[in-house]
């Protein structure tokens, strides 16, 4: 609420925009796409528990990551094929991915938890269910988002992480 009240640009910018900008060009499945929009919303995350972290304890916040990732990674599908697209119920196995980067992303940005961390165990199976989603690399862009960016800055790092999730990073065809 506070990032919204302030007008901080990871509240401010359209995400319908950056996404167009981004998957302008290419055939995106419907799932991806949404996941897309989960992904803008980690980006939101990140500048809000920046907020969230340095005024109360990080227990709570590192408990329900904990949490959330270990139903993700306990929810794939049964049983689980490295690559596979999800079939039916279940947790989407890139997007489990996606989520263990972010996870480890505000930990390691804040310094929350030790290397030995339950955190790393989980992401470390989440990305193994989900081999296309290059955890390292997601997990590097969500941590190292500026503090305060410019809205430029913001929407380029917008792009280029919903674009390399849906694509892979492919350029469109023109």
């Amino acid at each position: 609420m506070v990032r919204n009240e302030e007008g901080h640009v990871s509240h401010t910018q359209s995400t319908d925009e950056a996404l167009f900008l981004a998957l302008s060009g290419h055939s995106v499945e419907r799932r991806k796409v949404a996941h897309c929009y989960q992904i803008a919303n980690h980006m939101k995350d990140i500048y809000a528990d920046d907020v969230t972290l340095s005024v109360g304890p990080p227990d709570r916040l590192v408990a329900f990551l904990e949490s959330r990732l270990a139903a993700g990674v306990a929810d794939r599908p049964d049983p689980p094929r490295r690559g596979a697209r999800p079939m039916g119920t279940g947790a989407d196995p890139e997007l489990t991915a996606v989520h263990a980067a972010f996870g480890l992303a505000i930990v390691e940005r804040h310094d929350l938890v030790a290397d030995d961390h339950r955190l790393y165990d989980l992401a470390h199976a989440a990305a193994e269910d989900a081999p296309g989603v290059p955890l390292e690399r997601f997990k590097r862009q969500f941590r190292e988002l500026a503090p305060d960016p410019e809205a430029r800055e913001y929407r380029q790092a917008l792009v280029d992480l919903a674009q390399e999730y849906a694509t892979g990073g492919a350029q469109a065809a023109d």
